[in-house]
């Protein structure tokens, strides 16, 4: 393979083997969800890998029944929510919660076998190369280009 069909291949499974993503700042009345009742959220991303990502939207699914809507009230509810556009995320660990206010579910209409209610994925992200090009560019040791000449007295 040549490195531009390696590279695709592991960019099309960067978000599967770098990017984490959890459910945070969690608010629900109560101990225990009601039928119907609603609660908050954030999603934190998390890249383990060499890339800056870039250009971040999350996409968050109701589960069984949940609904779930954009933050702010005039957000309505129903099956699937996108998220506004995430700072830059660093690599190797860097992280961004989601912008704006908390995003907003309700509990399902009746009671349910699972415990799911939202699931989480990437719906867009862009990569650069900074800093696989800048961070890892440290001089190397020892020198790898050598002068020599001869010196002679005058």
């Amino acid at each position: 393979m040549s490195i531009f069909e390696d590279m695709t291949t592991e960019l099309a499974s960067y978000p599967v083997t770098n990017v984490q993503l959890e459910f945070v700042e969690v608010i629900v009345p109560g101990t225990a969800l009601n039928t119907n009742e609603f609660g908050t959220f954030r999603v934190k991303v998390t890249n383990t890998g060499p890339l800056v990502l870039t250009g971040v939207t999350v996409k968050v699914r109701g589960q069984n029944g949940a609904k779930v809507a954009s933050n702010g009230m005039a957000g309505t509810f129903g099956a699937e929510v996108v998220t506004q556009e995430l700072p830059a995320i660093g690599a190797h660990g860097g992280s961004q919660i989601t912008v704006g206010g908390p995003l907003r579910f309700q509990a399902p209409a009746a009671t349910q076998p699972s415990r799911t209610l939202l699931k989480a994925t990437l719906e867009s992200w862009d990569a650069n190369l900074d800093h696989i090009l800048n961070g890892h560019s440290d001089p190397l040791d020892p020198p790898r280009g050598v002068f020599s000449a001869e010196v002679v007295a005058q």
